[in-house]
């Protein structure tokens, strides 16, 4: 809490956003619009993802995991209303193992994924490896639920992930984002901020 109020604090100051601060994040990754649940029917999958193209988003994350058959005509019908030229991300919330994941992500790889967000348990940073070999191009992302930078290197060590996802709140404070922040960079890897619903 010290750490995050002395940063708020020097931001403040400057008269800037702490990111703004910081530097900014890696414009390689795009912003996007989330929130597509696997409850959701297809109808409301279409009317939220309109609503967010009318809001000038250029790419859609959507959850996938519960059932493959479910999450293939899903995963066609998001890429018909999306067309090529928009990002269609998906999002598996860590329910697969290794085999499993690199299994059902080949599945959706016709519609073409931009990544796969937490395809395995977020402490399983070989079996992100094999999955980052196994499905590229399509980037594997992961780090919301790392808890500090020594997990951050060794995903970055093993090439086992495409995107750093940090989570300052369970980071523990802004120091250890910026410690992060500098290994993504001396590894030459993007990094997207998570931000659910903080």
């Amino acid at each position: 809490a010290i750490d995050v109020a002395l940063w708020d604090l020097k931001a403040r100051r400057a008269n800037l956003p702490l990111f703004r601060l910081l530097g900014g994040f890696d414009a390689r990754v795009p912003c996007y619009a989330g929130g597509i649940d696997l409850d959701l029917s297809v109808e409301a999958l279409l009317r939220q993802t309109d609503d967010n193209l009318a809001k000038g988003f250029r790419a859609i994350k959507m959850k996938v995991g519960a059932n493959l058959e479910d999450d293939i005509r899903r995963c066609a019908v998001l890429r018909d209303v999306l067309g090529p030229d928009r990002l269609l991300m998906i999002d598996a919330n860590q329910v697969w193992e290794v085999d499993q994941a690199i299994e059902w992500v080949q599945a959706l790889a016709p519609y073409n994924p931009y990544w796969i967000e937490e395809p395995v348990s977020p402490d399983d940073v070989l079996g992100h490896g094999r999955i980052r070999k196994a499905v590229a191009p399509i980037r594997v992302v992961t780090g919301e639920h790392c808890h500090n930078r020594v997990m951050f290197k060794q995903f970055l060590q093993n090439n086992s992930l495409d995107v750093v996802q940090i989570d300052a709140c369970r980071l523990g404070g802004v120091n250890e984002v910026l410690a992060v922040l500098l290994l993504a960079a001396a590894f030459d890897v993007p990094v997207c901020p998570h931000a659910g619903g903080r």
